[in-house]
């Protein structure tokens, strides 16, 4: 998919600013590119609320023993965060030409360890993005 100068810029300030850099760089540009483009910054929003949720689960559970206590209900609200998380790419995506739809489903739509690796880093990125939305909202005083 073909990301505008708006969005290539908005994906550069982004690997400046984040530590590391973003994990999963083209496909956030698509996210953002079909947010914008098709009038879904609502559902951009929601997509990094939600990625933001997952990978805070995720981050716990890798803290945690399995068999701890709060372990299976973290487990369990990790996939129904993963899974609601893979709905709303699926709602972006449908916006999506094939080739880049056919991608998105490679990539993250799938059940293997890979697609879920491939779903914490995205989580991961939306989560900084996310948190760089938030400091910017607080008031500088």
């Amino acid at each position: 998919m073909q990301l505008s100068e708006d969005t290539e810029a908005v994906l550069e300030f982004l690997d400046t600013t984040i530590e590391g850099g973003l994990r999963k760089r083209n496909d956030v540009g698509t996210i953002l590119e079909l947010g914008a483009s098709h009038g879904e910054s609502e559902l951009f929003n929601t997509i990094s609320r939600t990625g933001t949720g997952m990978f805070k689960v995720y981050s716990t559970l890798r803290r945690l023993q399995q068999g701890a206590d709060g372990f299976a209900q973290l487990e369990s609200e990790f996939a129904m965060q993963m899974n609601l998380l893979r709905e709303q790419l699926a709602s972006l995506v449908q916006h999506a030409d094939d080739a880049t739809a056919l991608r998105f489903d490679d990539i993250y739509f799938g059940m293997t360890q890979g697609v879920i690796r491939n779903l914490v880093d995205l989580a991961h990125d939306l989560a900084k993005i996310k948190g760089l939305q938030n400091d910017g909202a607080t008031p500088q005083s």
